[in-house]
């Protein structure tokens, strides 16, 4: 006999069959649905909660791509057992088991930096201790800032050295700026419809709404973020122009030209993550385009040292000391041996030497990606640690990456970066990561081309 189990549908958005599928995943979560439990028929859920039954077995389809419902012929459709999943913050934000392949995540590329790290330590320990005793200086000025600017030059930004602010790593600088945009009051962020999904949770921390902006290969769409506006007029838009993530793409000059135009005629922000900028760039950042009200954010995460929790934020004119303000209330700015030490990195020329070797690196397995990948529809760039895989008909992003991980490959699918309410293209972003030996990484890459050879069965019910 089946479970009774009737799902309120006006608690969840999105279309009905997505409410389905997040009512499974809510009780199956708080244990209302426990393991093995069986399902209403497809007909019987449907009639009881007054959707059609193409409705519910889209949505029971969608739940077994996700492991959420394991179906057998003839007996019925059941909560799965549990399984080593990896959870929504920790796929964001953590790593994943030891026995499973990681390219999901990029963290650092290891090219002997350590021993760089390890001197500029030691130096400025022996230095400074002394100094370590006290709270960082109240008013956030730095003697690195001036240093931070020049690094800053490869990114094609030029800057007042005096309108930055350093923060702990590139999540706090994007935290930082979202509630120095929204200081004086709840309003909304723009942002592209597929983007890093951490910003969705600084957002959402400053209660303010996100609205999703139509995207190609080039990034936001100057003409629907002006639709989107005049929709629901909002305080800033976040964008990553210099390196599209998760599609790997640029934004070209007449594109920024014509947003810091938009920026100007409605008067919002403009906020640029260059966090993945590990490559020089090219074309000029917003912060040169329309300093008035554009931010720039970055960090030694990619480039350097993701450990270090070194990032910055430069910011308008009128907007510096907001943030500061900001940072040293939420936690009296960056520690000062952080700071020091990557002042002596700098200043040592060991941080543009290790980027220097990173980019080789990097490089190198893009190459032999793409050597592997070629065949399939993917986009990528020698500067960036992933490449976007369009799946071939017959894959879709859950049930492709549901695949992945019977192989013990971990990935990342297209709706983890989207919005609700977006259109969620049929892809994946593979990392690159050079913390997996090249040998397994390559069996990796031998698997993923054997799954996109042989796709499953997709049959409608």
């Amino acid at each position: 006999m089946g479970t009774i189990w009737q799902p309120t549908l006006s608690d969840f958005d999105g279309p009905k069959y997505k409410a389905v599928v997040a009512a499974l995943r809510s009780d199956i979560a708080k244990g209302t649905l426990e393991a093995g439990a069986k399902l209403p028929p497809v007909r019987d859920l449907a009639w009881d909660i007054g959707v059609t039954p193409g409705t519910v077995a889209r949505a029971y389809k969608e739940g077994i791509s996700e492991g959420l419902l394991q179906a057998t012929v003839g007996r019925g459709t059941f909560v799965a057992g549990k399984t080593e999943h990896v959870g929504e913050f920790s796929k964001t934000f953590g790593t994943v088991p030891d026995q499973l392949i990681n390219l999901r995540n990029t963290n650092t590329t290891n090219v002997g930096q350590a021993e760089a790290l390890q001197r500029a330590i030691i130096k400025v320990g022996q230095a400074k201790a002394d100094e370590y005793l006290y709270y960082p200086e109240r008013d956030g000025r730095h003697a690195i800032y001036p240093h931070l600017a020049k690094w800053m030059e490869y990114s094609n930004v030029y800057c007042n050295h005096e309108n930055l602010v350093v923060t702990n790593g590139g999540q706090n600088a994007i935290g930082l700026a979202c509630a120095a945009v929204l200081s004086d009051g709840i309003g909304a962020i723009a942002l592209d419809a597929l983007t890093y999904p951490g910003i969705r949770y600084a957002v959402q921390g400053q209660r303010a709404d996100l609205l999703g902006v139509k995207t190609d290969e080039f990034g936001i769409i100057p003409e629907h973020l002006e639709t989107v506006y005049k929709r629901k007029p909002f305080k800033a838009l976040f964008t990553s122009c210099n390196v599209l993530n998760p599609t790997t793409g640029e934004m070209p000059l007449e594109r920024r030209l014509a947003i810091a135009n938009l920026a100007r005629r409605y008067d919002f922000q403009v906020i640029e993550d260059d966090c993945w900028g590990i490559g020089p760039a090219k074309v000029p950042s917003f912060i040169n385009i329309c300093p008035e009200r554009a931010w720039y954010l970055s960090s030694f995460s990619k480039s350097v040292s993701a450990g270090l929790r070194f990032g910055y934020l430069l910011c308008p004119d009128d907007k510096v000391s907001v943030a500061t303000r900001l940072m040293q209330t939420a936690s009296f700015g960056v520690s000062g041996l952080v700071t020091d030490v990557a002042a002596e990195l700098l200043t040592s020329g060991d941080a543009a030497t290790t980027r220097r070797r990173v980019l080789e690196t990097v490089s190198k397995r893009v190459e032999y990606t793409v050597n592997r990948l070629g065949k399939w529809d993917i986009s990528w760039r020698r500067d960036v640690p992933f490449i976007w895989l369009q799946l071939p008909r017959g894959w879709r992003a859950s049930s492709f990456t549901m695949a992945c991980e019977r192989e013990s490959i971990i990935v990342r699918a297209a709706d983890e970066f989207a919005l609700n309410n977006m259109p969620t293209p049929h892809a994946v972003r593979i990392s690159l990561n050079s913390s997996v030996p090249i040998g397994a990484y390559g069996d990796a890459l031998t698997t993923i081309d054997r799954l996109l050879s042989s796709p499953p069965m997709d049959v409608d019910t």
